[in-house]
């Protein structure tokens, strides 16, 4: 079925950040998505986030899972013409989905593009959650799986092929 009322748009850097954190905490995974570009990465540090599934999708889908909000602080934009780079941290809080509570925050970095009709899109992006210091040292384990005890970097995570580009969701194709 057809949603005629498309995800918003980020009109500078560092509100495509902004569109993720507040569509996630949402629970609209594809407003999420509309957010980055066709074959974009995403590099997740996560403590449990080993998954058989590594799209950005997947990624953004394991978070949204936790049913919990996620902010984003920015601290610093670096532009340069049509790329910009964007530091700043993440933060998820609150009872997780045994009731457990989850506090996990880190840095990241994102890389954004300007596109032809003037908004910006996520290109890559590399960030950590980590519990927070002086939280319960859980890991953010999605619902019914066990948490574990990795804090590894995760596997670069590019769109695949076969997944539908969210530019091309819009436009109906």
């Amino acid at each position: 079925m057809f949603d005629p009322i498309s995800p918003p748009a980020a009109h500078r850097p560092e509100e495509a950040l902004e569109l993720v954190s507040a569509a996630l905490s949402d629970g609209d995974l594809e407003a999420a998505l509309a957010q980055y570009e066709c074959g974009a990465v995403l590099q997740p540090w996560t403590a449990g986030a080993e998954r058989d599934d590594d799209s950005v999708r997947a990624t953004l889908a394991y978070l949204m899972a936790l049913r919990l909000p996620l902010t984003a602080t920015v601290r610093a934009v670096l532009a340069a013409g049509d790329l910009a780079l964007v530091l700043g941290e993440r933060e998820i809080a609150g009872p997780g989905p045994a009731g457990e509570p989850v506090r996990l925050s880190g840095q990241g970095s994102s890389l954004v593009r300007r596109q032809p009709d003037g908004t910006w899109r996520i290109v890559a992006e590399a960030w950590r959650l980590a519990p927070f210091p002086g939280s319960p040292s859980g890991s953010p384990a999605a619902p019914g799986e066990p948490p574990s005890a990795a804090d590894e970097p995760g596997a670069r995570t590019p769109l695949r092929r076969d997944e539908p580009c969210v530019a091309g969701l819009l436009e109906g194709t």
